[in-house]
């Protein structure tokens, strides 16, 4: 036994030295482009991510979208077109085949972890990627394709909630198949599938209905289990992004589409305290034409990232025997919420100061969908660890009743070799576009005689522009407090 528990032991040292001395993660390059956001150096993390993007493989998609982001506060608009029309790419060759199963190579990918699987991306990556094209295709006068991405993404945000329940079925039909492979594989049973099936369920019904793991798990990741991320409930507005239908709503009533009031009549219903949203969809409505008007738009902080937190699934909530088990640990994701730059945001124009209204709480956004991923996830993990220790006690129980020495050696060695898989790849998948904002504000007001706009944050000028003219938009972002303010402007002939 002596003997045993060393062998464990330096299998489980190896694989933690291992992981120490890989190579450059992702989350190292993650970490790397938030320090250059929030310092305002924009040109800093390209090279590394659009190497890593034209890599290919499993974190393509990530990768596009950071470069194209930072392409774009870069103000370089072929560059930052380039990058997202490939992310694009990638979201289509994802809509024809899950990401699911164009990962499923690997033996038993579904039970090692969500990171064997491509990239997916979530609705708000689609949304914003169109609506950043959008912007930059006005900046250059390209009106129609301008149109057609916010057209898109439009269309992304009705198709929101579908894509999310198809991925939840391709993820859950992947991990069936796998678990049934393994069990059968690994533990040598050839008809344990329906069984082993069994014991998965119910140890995710048990671990959601335990008040101490649910604390848990509320506490560290700010998921109730009895109803963050269900899609049955989840209702229009909290995933419907604000800005993008703003933005629309605008681009449709200044270049004279029709119903831009039917952008402004949603968003109105949903928040309809805010003055904005009121103000836009009455005179919309009206059927009058906007003249020498001007939205400002500001997306300031940084919205959040993922973080693991690693814990060991209790044993009460394991149906197994315990003794029999050597590694049970599960690795999760977590939101850590970013600073925002400026507490408000300020307009002086024309001898008057006006306050900017939030418009979309964007980390809201963000958690509404990880929470969809967190539900999915969490049983993703639990039943990964039920199947991994259940080949561990099947292989256990077979040693201990052996009565040849060799072939309960080898068991063991067997026993062990599974433990350390199980825990060389317990790992929580980190990846999200970390480029987006914490928050979003905005405003109208009448263009002033002399053009002039100074727009402050916490009382701190951030931009000045002069407009022609016109109706115009503003768009800025602004990552952190001491990041430079980047500022697009648009303007249409009245």
């Amino acid at each position: 036994m002596k003997t045993y528990n060393r062998a464990l032991t330096g299998l489980f040292a190896a694989v933690a030295f291992a992981t120490v001395v890989g190579c450059r993660t992702n989350k190292d390059i993650l970490n790397d482009y938030e320090k250059a956001m929030v310092a305002g150096d924009y040109a800093a993390p390209v090279a590394e991510v659009e190497a890593k993007a034209d890599d290919g493989g499993v974190d393509e998609l990530l990768w596009r979208l950071h470069a194209g982001g930072s392409r774009y506060l870069l103000n370089d608009f072929e560059a930052s077109v380039a990058q997202f029309d490939k992310a694009e790419d990638v979201f289509l060759r994802n809509d024809q085949t899950s990401v699911f199963r164009q990962g499923s190579d690997g033996a038993f990918a579904m039970l090692s972890n969500d990171r064997a699987f491509p990239y997916s991306g979530g609705g708000e990556d689609r949304i914003f990627t169109c609506l950043y094209k959008a912007i930059d295709y006005m900046r250059s006068n390209q009106t129609d394709a301008a149109r057609t991405e916010l057209n898109r993404a439009a269309q992304h945000q009705d198709n929101w909630l579908w894509e999310r329940k198809k991925e939840i079925a391709d993820a859950a039909s992947k991990l069936k198949e796998d678990s049934d492979a393994y069990a059968k594989e690994k533990g040598g049973s050839e008809s344990s599938g329906g069984a082993d099936e069994a014991k998965s369920d119910q140890a995710v019904n048990s671990a959601f209905a335990d008040a101490d793991f649910s604390a848990q798990i509320r506490e560290k990741c700010g998921f109730d289990t009895a109803r963050s991320g269900n899609v049955e409930i989840i209702a229009r507005k909290d995933w419907l992004n604000r800005y993008a239908q703003h933005v629309t709503g605008v681009f449709r009533w200044v270049s004279g589409d029709g119903d831009a009031a039917g952008f402004f009549r949603e968003l109105s219903e949903i928040d309809p305290g805010n003055a904005l949203l009121s103000a836009d969809f009455a005179a919309a409505a009206s059927g009058a034409k906007p003249r020498n008007q001007v939205w400002v738009y500001v997306e300031d902080g940084l919205g959040p990232v993922r973080e693991e937190w690693r814990l060991d699934l209790p044993t009460v909530l394991i149906p197994y025997l315990n003794r029999y088990i050597l590694y049970a640990g599960m690795a999760l994701p977590y939101l850590r919420y970013r600073d925002a730059a400026c507490a408000s945001y300020s307009v002086a124009a024309g001898g008057q100061t006006m306050p900017l209204v939030e418009l979309q709480n964007v980390d809201e956004l963000l958690k509404t969908e990880f929470d969809v991923y967190f539900r999915g996830a969490l049983t993703r993990e639990i039943t990964r660890t039920v199947v991994k220790a259940g080949v561990q006690v099947a292989l256990g129980v077979v040693a201990e009743n052996c009565s040849d020495n060799y072939t309960r050696i080898a068991l063991r060695a067997s026993q062990v070799a599974a433990a350390t898989w199980a825990a060389s790849v317990t790992q929580a998948d980190l990846r999200n576009w970390t480029g987006l904002p914490k928050k979003v504000y905005a405003m109208r007001v009448p263009r002033p005689a002399d053009g002039r706009f100074v727009l402050s944050g916490s009382g701190i000028p951030v931009a000045d522009v002069t407009l022609p003219e016109g109706n115009s938009i503003v768009f800025v972002r602004k990552p952190s407090a001491q990041a430079q303010a980047v500022v697009k402007t648009v303007t249409f002939r009245n």
